[in-house]
Parts: structure tokens; sequence; C-alpha cells
């Protein structure tokens, strides 16, 4: 499945606000194969929710913003709590 960049701008630019919760694809119901490559791996993941910027968890719509780093989720996640521990503590 091959997604141009007009597309995925267009994904991306879509306002939460106008997303109509039945018609978004429930991600904690989605099964990635994680025997494939990291690129088929992102294509199956694309193929299944549509538009990766807009999903569902559930009853709730979630937009997600991706950046090019070099860190991965967990790094980031790690980084965060740690912070929110400073802050508290």
């Amino acid at each position: 499945m091959y997604v141009s960049k007009e597309e995925l701008h267009r994904m991306e630019q879509m306002d939460i606000r106008d997303a109509v919760p039945d018609e978004l694809v429930d991600i904690s119901e989605i099964e990635i194969d994680m025997k494939k490559s990291i690129p088929d791996r992102v294509e199956e993941y694309v193929q299944k929710v549509g538009n990766p910027f807009l999903v569902r968890v559930g009853d709730y719509v979630v937009k997600i913003g991706y950046s090019d780093c070099e860190e991965t989720l967990n790094e980031r996640m790690k980084q965060y709590i740690k912070k929110v521990a400073e802050i508290k503590y």
C-alpha cells in the first residue's frame, strides 16, 4: 500500500474535533507481526489503521504526532517519568 506524501500530510492535518470515533480503528485491537522488518511493520500498521495520526483507543480518540529522532519511545517515556518525579518530589 503506497501512501503519498500529500495524503500523509492531509491525514496529519485532520482535526481531532472533527473525528467520528466509530469510524476510527481501535488500535488496542491491532496485532502487528513483530518478526517482520521495521519497514514492513510500519506498512502493516498503516494498512490496518488507515490514518496513523488519528486513531481510537477504547472510547478515546487520540491524535498522534511523530518526530524524526534517534530516541525510542521507551527512552522518551523514561525521560518523562524522571522529569515528573523531579517536579513532584
